[in-house]
């Protein structure tokens, strides 16, 4: 039987979804409070239940709209919500050979909140924002499609991560850009330096990485990447995720040097080339100062929570430096902040030449 074959009557078989249900009735409930004495569960007798809840849940979306199900909810963490009667919630089902196996309630239902925070974003930049706003709008929804309908499904089937990665950013790069200023000496620079600073962070995070043996084997979910994926190819998963990770800082430091360059150049409009690139460098500074330090604190909250544990632990250096998550966040802020150093020189030397050449093919 071939992998195909027995893929399709697995799918035919078995079957998993993730569904919307209201909870109707509380049919049972097992939970109970941990000693205060268990070092292992408790936190705090009046907030803390563990155990099981047995539920019947209304599905209302899914194939299983309109049925009525028991399912079941695990508690055994400080993180676990205290459902009742009438709320929403995401319920696991699970089908095997044709029949219901088990019914488990996972999170809260949190899709419409979190759409209804997405559109209220998106209202406050165009509102905000006006035309470059709305453009700021179409420029998200372009990034999101390379990356989700692009990026991924390529990766998966097995094309060059890396290479498929750079290409995809410098698509978004260009086309997010022109949306946003048109094709001018400022857009052109602004592109141009934000993929010379996004290179050296790839080629810098490539090298570092093969140097202190890092690299998609050492990323969260890589196992089941591999079972359900073989095609992937895993090593070069770290640094594209680099790639992604720092794009957006490395753009706003191209463009926002680009644009203040013209500011200067339609300020003085009889300023040599050696002054305007002398401005724009001085502008670069400031900016590469406050976007590298955002970087590094974006990539430090991403791991906060082990900062925390290795330090009520009193982790020594020596294993702190040598850990994998932290090896790979301390390569991602450094290749991506370097990716904004450079792109400050390149972004206003090509800045400096084409808007000063601009002004002399006007004359």
């Amino acid at each position: 039987m071939t992998n195909e074959t027995r893929n399709e009557n697995r799918d035919v078989n078995n079957h998993l979804e993730y569904s919307t249900g209201r909870i109707s009735r509380i049919i049972a409930d097992h939970t109970f409070f941990p000693e205060q004495n268990d070092p292992l569960f408790y936190t705090d007798s009046n907030s803390m239940r563990m155990g099981t809840i047995l539920f019947e849940v209304e599905m209302i979306r899914g194939s299983f709209a309109g049925q009525v199900l028991e399912a079941s909810y695990f508690m055994n963490s400080p993180a676990n919500v205290y459902f009742e009667v009438g709320d929403r919630v995401s319920v696991r089902i699970f089908e095997f050979e044709g029949e219901i196996s088990t019914v488990e309630i996972r999170h809260p239902e949190r899709s419409e909140l979190l759409i209804g925070a997405i559109v209220l974003f998106l209202v406050f930049l165009c509102l905000i924002g006006g035309k470059r706003g709305m453009f700021s709008v179409l420029s998200l929804i372009f990034t999101l499609f390379c990356i989700m309908f692009l990026l991924i499904p390529l990766t998966i089937a097995g094309y060059p991560v890396i290479l498929m990665t750079f290409i995809i950013i410098t698509l978004i790069t260009v086309t997010s850009i022109t949306l946003l200023a048109g094709i001018t000496p400022k857009s052109i620079s602004a592109i141009l330096g934000c993929l010379i600073g996004t290179l050296f962070a790839t080629i810098f995070a490539y090298v570092v990485g093969s140097l202190v043996q890092v690299s998609g084997y050492n990323m969260s979910n890589v196992a089941h990447i591999i079972h359900l994926a073989d095609n992937v190819q895993i090593s070069g998963l770290f640094t594209s995720s680099v790639l992604v990770a720092s794009i957006g800082a490395v753009m706003d430091t191209s463009m926002s040097i680009a644009s203040a360059m013209e500011e200067v150049k339609q300020a003085n409009s009889d300023i040599t080339t050696r002054k305007l690139f002398k401005s724009g460098f001085n502008i670069g500074r400031d900016i590469m100062g406050t976007m590298s330090n955002t970087l590094i604190l974006a990539f430090i909250g991403g791991s906060l929570s082990l900062l925390l544990f290795m330090h009520t632990t009193n982790t020594s250096f020596s294993q702190f430096i040598n850990n994998d998550f932290i090896a790979m966040e301390i390569i991602k802020g450094i290749a991506g902040s370097l990716g904004i150093i450079l792109t400050a020189p390149f972004t206003t030397l090509i800045a400096s030449k084409l808007l000063t050449t601009q002004n002399h093919i006007k004359d």
